[in-house]
């Protein structure tokens, strides 16, 4: 197994994705505090200016201001009054007549002017503003506010514009960016950590896993993985020693396939080698001796050549070779045949064949394969049942599946050998088999056949009380 390389491992795109998940919010969570601390000392400082515009516009309205331009010495005082307001709240003051022309400015750098002003403008005829301007001409930042000055018969008169400067604020301001943004960086690099640490334990499991898988690519099937805790690694090793299990099981299944091939092809070869050395050594033997032992090569060939054909028949039902035929089957008619064939086998033994219909039954299936699997066990029952007994047929189905049952009263099956008879040459009673001319295939054949339709067998059966097989097949078959 090639060794991942960092920059493909789950654990770099699991910890990029945590920390993703992670900075993204705290990246948020900092333009809002900023915006939010932004808004809030902006906002309080144009509130102010506002208030202090409509104050100072009562004032000039209460005065007359506009109206005493002409007076000297008075207008001097009312001047020094409002440079005065406007140093103790630092802010500048600008006073505009009816002619958008600057008859006070507190720094003194447009008075006499005339400058057409939109919020001026705006002020004038009614709506008095206020606002931020960024980047002014000398690069500062502030905020103003307008407000209407109203003559004797409450007539505008000219407009009074209060600014103050904001750069103390944006100056606190990056201050203050500065001390989230280390913050969030100190937060950002103990997520990376966390999240270092947290993938770590994420896939340290994993990596367990991985390391048994590889063993077992090397062909150690007995390897399981440790089960500790109740989350999804517990879930997925259990899971895991379950195929595990299993693979053993189809190992030891196939190793026992082999040897039991290997005995059932040796017993008839050392048969027929015993035989045929004796007709080779026995030079003066009688025609009626050459003539047994050459009717016992030949039963015994006929056996070699019925597990062969058995085999070969496992095999194409394994691999599909041949296809699946399906077609509409009328049970009823499928089973009388099976039973009719059989017949000759039942009366020989004395073995009665018993029949039940309990519905008309149609169904899509393979008629040759499924034939094959009802009549290997109807034979086995047949075999396997003492001379006087029955062996009864029963044809059911629901909305969905037919069922065919088998009962013999036969000699049973133990409870603990029940889960191995559909095995390859697997057989219940070894001692009666040789007389029944069995391969130990017929069972494993009906199974074959049976999955091959979605279907299931079951069996229930006790020793010495004989036993009963269920044979389970959906009615309109499916995908497979």
């Amino acid at each position: 197994m090639d060794r991942v390389r960092w920059y493909h491992s789950i654990r770099l795109k699991l910890a990029l994705s945590y920390i993703f998940v992670s900075l993204v919010p705290l990246t948020i969570f900092f333009v809002m505090v900023m915006h939010s601390i932004e808004d809030y000392y902006i906002g309080g400082r144009q509130s102010r200016l506002k208030y202090l515009a409509q104050i100072e516009a009562t004032n000039l309205s209460s005065i007359n201001y506009l109206g005493n331009l002409q007076e000297g010495p008075l207008m001097w005082v009312r001047n020094r009054e409002i440079q005065q307001r406007s140093q103790n709240n630092s802010h500048r003051i600008v006073v505009f007549n009816n002619s958008f022309t600057v008859v006070m400015d507190t720094n003194m750098s447009q008075t006499g002017n005339t400058l057409i002003v939109p919020e001026v403008v705006s002020a004038f005829i009614g709506n008095a503003q206020y606002g931020l301007n960024r980047d002014g001409d000398d690069g500062s930042s502030s905020v103003y506010a307008t407000a209407p000055i109203l003559g004797a018969e409450n007539e505008r008169v000219g407009v009074v514009l209060l600014s103050a400067s904001v750069d103390d604020i944006f100056e606190s301001l990056e201050e203050i960016r500065q001390m989230i943004l280390l913050y969030t960086l100190l937060a950002g690099v103990c997520v990376c950590v966390l999240v270092f640490f947290a993938s770590q334990l994420l896939i340290d499991p994993l990596k367990g896993i991985m390391r048994v898988v590889k063993k077992m690519a090397e062909g150690h099937l007995q390897q399981r993985i440790p089960v500790t805790g109740h989350d999804e690694y517990c879930q997925l090793a259990i899971v895991f020693n379950s195929m595990t299990e299993k693979l053993e099981q189809v190992e030891k299944a196939r190793e026992e396939f082999v040897s039991n091939v290997s005995h059932e092809l040796k017993t008839p070869l050392s048969s027929i080698k015993v035989l045929s050395d004796s007709i080779l050594l026995q030079e003066d033997a009688p025609l009626e001796l050459h003539r047994e032992f050459l009717q016992d090569i030949t039963s015994e060939v006929d056996r070699m050549t019925m597990i062969v054909n058995d085999l070969l028949e496992l095999v194409k039902l394994d691999r599909r070779e041949h296809g699946f035929h399906v077609s509409i089957v009328e049970l009823s008619i499928l089973v009388e045949d099976v039973l009719r064939r059989l017949s000759p086998l039942a009366e020989q033994k004395r073995i009665v064949l018993l029949y039940e219909d309990v519905r008309q039954v149609i169904i899509d299936a393979d008629e040759v394969k499924l034939s094959l699997a009802i009549s290997n066990i109807v034979e086995n029952g047949i075999k396997y049942t003492p001379s006087g007994g029955t062996v009864k047929v029963i044809v059911d189905a629901d909305h969905q599946n037919a069922f065919i049952t088998i009962q013999d009263t036969g000699i049973g099956i133990p409870e603990e050998e029940q889960s191995k008879v559909f095995n390859r040459f697997y057989r219940v009673d070894k001692t009666r088999d040789r007389g029944t001319g069995g391969t130990g295939l017929g069972l494993a054949i009906s199974h074959a056949a049976v999955l091959l339709h979605n279907g299931s067998v079951r069996l229930t059966s006790n020793a010495d009380e004989g036993s009963v097989f269920i044979i389970r097949i959906p009615i309109r078959r499916g995908v497979t």
